[in-house]
Protein backbone atom coordinates (compact mmCIF):
# COMPACT_ATOMS: atom_id res chain seq x y z
CA UNK A 1 0.00 0.00 0.00
CA UNK A 2 1.26 3.61 -1.01
CA UNK A 3 2.36 6.22 1.66
CA UNK A 4 -0.53 8.38 -0.31
CA UNK A 5 -3.02 5.86 0.56
CA UNK A 6 -2.54 6.27 3.92
CA UNK A 7 -2.38 9.95 4.74
CA UNK A 8 -5.26 11.16 7.13
CA UNK A 9 -6.23 14.58 8.10
CA UNK A 10 -6.81 15.30 11.75
CA UNK A 11 -6.86 18.19 14.23
CA UNK A 12 -3.39 19.48 16.03
CA UNK A 13 -2.62 19.14 19.40
CA UNK A 14 -4.80 16.24 20.52
CA UNK A 15 -4.61 13.99 23.02
CA UNK A 16 -3.90 11.29 21.06
CA UNK A 17 -1.31 12.38 19.57
CA UNK A 18 0.41 14.42 22.81
CA UNK A 19 3.62 12.38 23.02
CA UNK A 20 4.54 13.16 19.47
CA UNK A 21 3.39 16.97 20.01
CA UNK A 22 6.99 18.12 19.82
CA UNK A 23 8.51 16.02 17.13
CA UNK A 24 5.04 17.22 15.00
CA UNK A 25 5.93 20.62 15.92
CA UNK A 26 9.55 20.96 15.19
CA UNK A 27 8.45 19.05 11.48
CA UNK A 28 6.11 22.05 10.55
CA UNK A 29 8.44 24.81 11.91
CA UNK A 30 10.85 23.23 9.85
CA UNK A 31 8.42 23.14 6.51
CA UNK A 32 7.79 26.72 7.65
CA UNK A 33 11.35 28.34 7.34
CA UNK A 34 11.80 25.77 3.98
CA UNK A 35 9.02 27.05 1.93
CA UNK A 36 7.91 30.69 2.93
CA UNK A 37 10.15 34.39 2.88
CA UNK A 38 11.49 34.83 6.01
CA UNK A 39 8.91 37.86 7.05
CA UNK A 40 6.15 35.05 6.22
CA UNK A 41 7.38 32.57 8.41
CA UNK A 42 4.78 32.16 11.65
CA UNK A 43 5.80 31.44 14.88
CA UNK A 44 3.75 27.69 14.79
CA UNK A 45 3.86 27.39 18.42
CA UNK A 46 2.03 30.83 19.25
CA UNK A 47 -0.40 30.46 16.45
CA UNK A 48 -1.89 27.06 17.75
CA UNK A 49 -1.91 28.23 21.26
CA UNK A 50 -4.13 31.05 20.30
CA UNK A 51 -8.19 30.02 21.26
CA UNK A 52 -9.55 31.40 17.60
CA UNK A 53 -6.76 29.37 15.34
CA UNK A 54 -7.50 26.25 14.20
CA UNK A 55 -4.36 23.47 13.03
CA UNK A 56 -5.26 20.35 10.76
CA UNK A 57 -2.22 18.10 10.04
CA UNK A 58 -1.93 15.58 6.91
CA UNK A 59 0.02 12.61 8.17
CA UNK A 60 1.21 9.11 8.17
CA UNK A 61 2.04 6.67 10.44
CA UNK A 62 5.38 5.04 10.17
CA UNK A 63 7.01 1.82 12.24
CA UNK A 64 10.81 2.48 12.78
CA UNK A 65 12.93 -0.16 14.24
CA UNK A 66 15.25 0.94 16.99
CA UNK A 67 18.31 -0.73 18.83
CA UNK A 68 17.70 -1.35 22.65
CA UNK A 69 20.86 -0.59 24.80
CA UNK A 70 22.77 -3.70 25.67
CA UNK A 71 25.71 -4.75 27.44
CA UNK A 72 25.07 -8.71 26.80
CA UNK A 73 28.35 -10.26 25.92
CA UNK A 74 28.65 -13.52 23.63
CA UNK A 75 30.09 -16.68 25.87
CA UNK A 76 32.62 -18.90 24.45
CA UNK A 77 30.34 -21.52 24.22
CA UNK A 78 27.90 -19.78 22.25
CA UNK A 79 30.12 -18.42 19.88
CA UNK A 80 31.31 -22.45 19.36
CA UNK A 81 27.96 -24.05 18.84
CA UNK A 82 26.42 -25.24 15.79
CA UNK A 83 23.47 -22.84 16.73
CA UNK A 84 25.58 -19.88 16.37
CA UNK A 85 23.44 -18.26 13.69
CA UNK A 86 20.17 -18.77 15.67
CA UNK A 87 21.04 -17.70 18.97
CA UNK A 88 22.52 -14.43 17.12
CA UNK A 89 19.54 -13.92 15.19
CA UNK A 90 17.30 -14.68 18.69
CA UNK A 91 19.61 -12.25 20.29
CA UNK A 92 19.41 -9.24 18.09
CA UNK A 93 15.53 -9.80 17.88
CA UNK A 94 15.31 -9.02 21.58
CA UNK A 95 17.54 -5.93 20.72
CA UNK A 96 15.47 -3.92 18.71
CA UNK A 97 11.71 -2.22 19.09
CA UNK A 98 8.90 -1.34 16.47
CA UNK A 99 7.81 2.20 17.71
CA UNK A 100 5.58 4.40 15.66
CA UNK A 101 6.24 7.92 14.03
CA UNK A 102 4.34 10.52 12.91
CA UNK A 103 5.54 11.68 9.44
CA UNK A 104 3.61 15.49 8.41
CA UNK A 105 3.05 16.29 4.81
CA UNK A 106 1.14 19.23 5.21
CA UNK A 107 -0.62 21.53 7.25
CA UNK A 108 -3.38 24.51 7.04
CA UNK A 109 -3.86 27.01 10.08
CA UNK A 110 -7.50 28.76 10.49
CA UNK A 111 -8.70 31.60 12.29
CA UNK A 112 -12.85 32.12 13.14
CA UNK A 113 -13.09 35.55 13.51
CA UNK A 114 -16.13 37.55 14.78
CA UNK A 115 -18.63 39.54 12.80
CA UNK A 116 -21.67 41.42 13.03
CA UNK A 117 -23.53 39.80 10.45
CA UNK A 118 -21.44 36.40 9.98
CA UNK A 119 -18.97 34.92 11.50
CA UNK A 120 -15.66 34.34 9.14
CA UNK A 121 -13.24 31.51 8.90
CA UNK A 122 -9.60 32.86 7.42
CA UNK A 123 -7.17 30.80 6.03
CA UNK A 124 -3.54 31.47 7.16
CA UNK A 125 -1.34 29.12 6.19
CA UNK A 126 -1.32 26.27 3.87
CA UNK A 127 1.75 24.08 3.27
CA UNK A 128 2.76 21.54 1.93
CA UNK A 129 5.61 18.84 1.50
CA UNK A 130 7.56 19.74 -1.97
CA UNK A 131 7.30 15.62 -2.33
CA UNK A 132 3.30 15.68 -1.90
CA UNK A 133 2.12 18.04 -4.31
CA UNK A 134 0.22 17.85 -7.05
CA UNK A 135 -1.92 14.75 -5.78
CA UNK A 136 -5.32 16.64 -3.95
CA UNK A 137 -3.54 17.13 -0.54
CA UNK A 138 -4.00 21.00 -0.08
CA UNK A 139 -7.43 20.81 -1.83
CA UNK A 140 -8.09 17.78 0.55
CA UNK A 141 -7.01 20.58 3.36
CA UNK A 142 -9.22 23.38 2.29
CA UNK A 143 -12.18 21.29 2.10
CA UNK A 144 -12.18 19.74 5.53
CA UNK A 145 -11.79 23.30 6.89
CA UNK A 146 -15.01 24.57 5.06
CA UNK A 147 -16.78 21.12 6.08
CA UNK A 148 -15.54 21.60 9.57
CA UNK A 149 -16.65 25.46 9.91
CA UNK A 150 -20.21 24.78 7.92
CA UNK A 151 -19.16 27.09 5.27
CA UNK A 152 -20.85 29.06 3.73
CA UNK A 153 -24.01 28.41 5.61
CA UNK A 154 -22.85 29.34 9.35
CA UNK A 155 -19.50 31.27 7.71
CA UNK A 156 -17.68 33.10 5.65
CA UNK A 157 -14.42 32.47 4.02
CA UNK A 158 -11.55 34.57 2.96
CA UNK A 159 -7.23 34.59 2.72
CA UNK A 160 -5.37 36.19 1.61
CA UNK A 161 -2.08 35.18 -1.33
CA UNK A 162 0.71 36.47 -3.08
CA UNK A 163 -0.44 37.94 -6.44
CA UNK A 164 2.51 36.28 -7.67
CA UNK A 165 1.66 32.61 -6.36
CA UNK A 166 -0.28 31.09 -9.70
CA UNK A 167 -0.59 27.34 -8.43
CA UNK A 168 -1.87 28.39 -5.29
CA UNK A 169 -4.65 31.02 -6.71
CA UNK A 170 -5.63 28.06 -9.05
CA UNK A 171 -6.01 25.81 -5.90
CA UNK A 172 -7.82 28.03 -4.29
CA UNK A 173 -10.53 29.11 -7.18
CA UNK A 174 -10.96 25.53 -7.91
CA UNK A 175 -12.12 25.50 -4.19
CA UNK A 176 -14.39 28.02 -4.56
CA UNK A 177 -12.71 30.94 -3.80
CA UNK A 178 -12.73 34.16 -5.97
CA UNK A 179 -10.53 37.05 -5.93
CA UNK A 180 -12.46 40.43 -4.35
CA UNK A 181 -9.61 42.80 -4.61
CA UNK A 182 -5.54 43.33 -4.31
CA UNK A 183 -4.40 44.84 -1.50
CA UNK A 184 -1.25 46.66 -2.08
CA UNK A 185 2.26 46.05 -0.29
CA UNK A 186 0.19 43.53 1.95
CA UNK A 187 3.30 41.50 2.78
CA UNK A 188 6.14 43.94 1.91
CA UNK A 189 6.86 47.22 0.06
CA UNK A 190 6.38 46.11 -3.20
CA UNK A 191 4.74 42.35 -2.51
CA UNK A 192 0.62 42.82 -3.11
CA UNK A 193 -2.04 40.11 -2.23
CA UNK A 194 -5.58 39.02 -3.38
CA UNK A 195 -8.12 38.76 -1.18
CA UNK A 196 -10.00 36.06 -2.24
CA UNK A 197 -13.57 34.60 -0.57
CA UNK A 198 -15.57 31.43 -0.65
CA UNK A 199 -18.24 31.67 -3.09
CA UNK A 200 -21.08 28.82 -3.04
CA UNK A 201 -20.87 27.39 -6.78
CA UNK A 202 -23.98 25.04 -6.17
Amino acid sequence: MSVQSNIEITIFPNKSFQKYTEIIIKQIESFEKKTFPKNEVMAIRKEISKKTNTMLIAYYEQDIQKSKPTNKLKTHQEKRTNKKDFNIHKENSKNFSITKEIIVVGYIIYSNISSAQMPITRILKLCIHHSFRRIGLGEKLLRSVLERMDVPKRSKADLHVDVEREVAISLYKKVGFNIVKRIIDYYEIGRDAWLMEFQDLN
